[in-house]
């Protein structure tokens, strides 16, 4: 981050005095209509958000951007009532900067939101259920807009773990995971019966791996995941009881680096799975689960 603030101040001075570079407004529009003894609320917001983020594809340069984010929230609300919101979109549309100005669009991302975060490489869309739902996180590289993968857990973009190694971002892999419940289940199980929790391997620009743990019959009947507390670590000879950091200090081949290690996922106290990471390879072949469950690859 350092450095990005630093390459940030070297860029300001060829602006200095030389009038703006780009201009927009962003208008914003509420309607509020009565609905019986309530309202209906349709809010549609833009704003525009400054990004700096290194590249992988060009070996760390740093890429400048302007963010345009659209945002449709719709709740029915009063004085004699709870807010009651709506299945929220938004909208982001990526443009990159440089001393020319604003280029065209780079890629627009689309889908489910309540709420729109976004901080170097990553986009993050954030749904946050109702009831016993959980919140859940779509995460997106805003280098190359693809779809990452949906987190679950604490923190703003979910919970990860992560490795690294020398030869800058390019030599980054994340570990992520989603667990029911939430208000994503649908789309992202896609009916699958008893799928319980989905696994990601990824870079910081694209997916590598998805992987769906199916539960039991038993487990899911007798709701499970509302109990689970999902924890991830990575597991290897150097830290045997877990971390969720491993940076991997020499150089090599992506294979040669991202190898002899486990992914741990622990959902409760009795129920853990863990999986090899080999070859850059998460190995579902050769996992540990517990009895009943089975893993499946999925489609990126």
């Amino acid at each position: 981050m350092r450095k990005m603030l630093l390459a940030a101040v070297f860029l300001l001075p060829q602006f200095a005095y030389a009038g703006p570079l780009v201009e927009e407004t962003g208008p914003s529009t509420v309607t509020i209509a009565p609905e019986g003894e309530n309202f209906r609320v349709v809010n549609d917001s833009r704003r525009y958000q400054t990004n700096m983020l290194p590249s992988v594809a060009a070996k760390n340069a740093l890429l400048y951007q302007l963010l345009e984010i659209e945002q449709h929230q719709v709740s029915v609300e009063g004085p004699m009532t709870e807010q009651n919101f709506e299945e929220a979109t938004a909208k982001v549309t990526v443009y990159p900067l440089s001393a020319e100005g604003k280029g065209p669009a780079a890629f627009t991302i689309e889908g489910k939101a309540d709420a729109v975060h976004a901080q170097n490489s990553f986009l993050t869309f954030t749904r946050y259920g109702c009831c016993v739902e959980m919140p859940t996180y779509a995460v997106y590289s805003l280098e190359t807009g693809k779809y990452l993968f949906n987190a679950t857990g604490e923190g703003q973009s979910g919970q990860w773990a992560t490795m690294g190694a020398q030869g800058g971002f390019a030599f980054e892999r994340i570990f992520a995971y989603h667990a029911k419940v939430t208000a994503a289940d649908d789309e992202l199980f896609a009916g699958t019966t008893n799928g319980a929790v989905i696994i990601t391997y990824a870079k910081e620009s694209e997916p590598l791996q998805r992987i769906m743990l199916v539960a039991t019959q038993d487990d899911m009947d007798h709701d499970a995941p509302l109990e689970w507390m999902p924890k991830i670590d990575l597991v290897s000879a150097a830290y045997p009881n877990g971390i969720d950091r491993i940076f991997v200090d020499r150089t090599g081949t992506a294979a040669d680096l991202f190898t002899d290690a486990k992914l741990r996922l622990t959902l409760d106290e009795g129920t853990m799975v863990e999986i090899p990471l080999v070859a850059d390879r998460l190995d579902i072949k050769a996992a540990k689960l517990p009895q009943g469950y089975s893993l499946k690859e999925m489609k990126l």
